[in-house]
């Protein structure tokens, strides 16, 4: 198992930073290799619902199924990952404090083809930077939103 983990303070209530994890179109904004996300499933953001995302960096194009596990609208998310090459779990929490959010992502990835697991390390490494810079456009948006 592969873990990459990273945490950011956000100067906003978790009420305006929760819409940023689970709306496709915010999701757009702020993570940096995803070019398209479609929930798959009808009806309200609930455990159980499935996006179909697509992330595109260095000339590679990853599709995958990605399925609500845990909500706790405002408090925590868990979102299970599945494409070809790998399984994944990633976990967010948000925890406010005097009206600023702490965001902390943990993502643990088991990859499942030889070709990956031999390049784990550094596809690992590479997530871990990637997983940085998205939580700081993250943080730059949400501070942005004039709401």
């Amino acid at each position: 198992m592969h873990t990459n983990e990273h945490a950011v303070e956000i100067d906003a209530p978790a009420a305006r930073v929760f819409p940023y994890l689970v709306e496709s179109e915010k999701r757009l904004r702020w993570m940096g290799a995803l070019v398209e996300s479609e929930q798959l499933t009808d009806g309200p953001l609930d455990v159980g619902t499935v996006w179909r995302d697509v992330f595109e960096e260095h000339g590679q194009r990853i599709e995958l199924e990605a399925e609500l596990a845990e909500l706790e609208p405002g408090r925590r998310l868990r979102v299970r990952l599945e494409s070809r090459g790998f399984d994944a779990t990633s976990t967010q929490e948000l925890e406010e404090v005097g009206g600023r959010t702490r965001v902390r992502t943990l993502i643990e990835t088991e990859y499942t083809m030889l070709a990956a697991r031999l390049l784990s390390p550094v596809v690992t490494r590479h997530a871990q930077k990637q997983l940085e810079a998205d939580l700081a456009r993250l943080k730059e948006l949400v501070e942005q939103d004039p709401r």
